[in-house]
């Protein structure tokens, strides 16, 4: 079924790709060769971690996804106004940082 609604929705892409539901790479297993893949930072994390704590657990995320075509890092979700902006940034920052931009 799920092959059927990629095809008829003509489906490109996916998010959120929540950890608290699925890790990101059970996604990907999924769907990564038909669709791309956003996200795999839970929110959880930007919400209580601090930033070294962030930066650990981006750079893990990282690792896992970097020679995986059609993904995008990024937040598990939208990013809800409980989240520090300075937590969101030091997400962006390491993710920059780690593709070196």
């Amino acid at each position: 079924m799920e092959a059927d609604i990629i095809n008829i929705c003509k489906i490109d892409a996916k998010h959120s790709n929540e950890a608290s539901i699925a890790p990101m790479t059970t996604w990907l297993e999924k769907y990564g060769e038909r669709i791309g893949n956003f996200g795999g930072i839970d929110m959880d994390v930007l919400y209580r971690e601090d930033e070294a704590g962030i930066r650990h657990y981006v750079s893990e995320r990282y690792q896992e996804l970097e020679n995986v075509r059609g993904t995008a890092i990024g937040s598990g979700n939208q990013i809800a106004d409980y989240i520090p902006p300075e937590n969101f940034q030091t997400m962006v920052e390491t993710v920059r940082r780690l593709r070196r931009f």
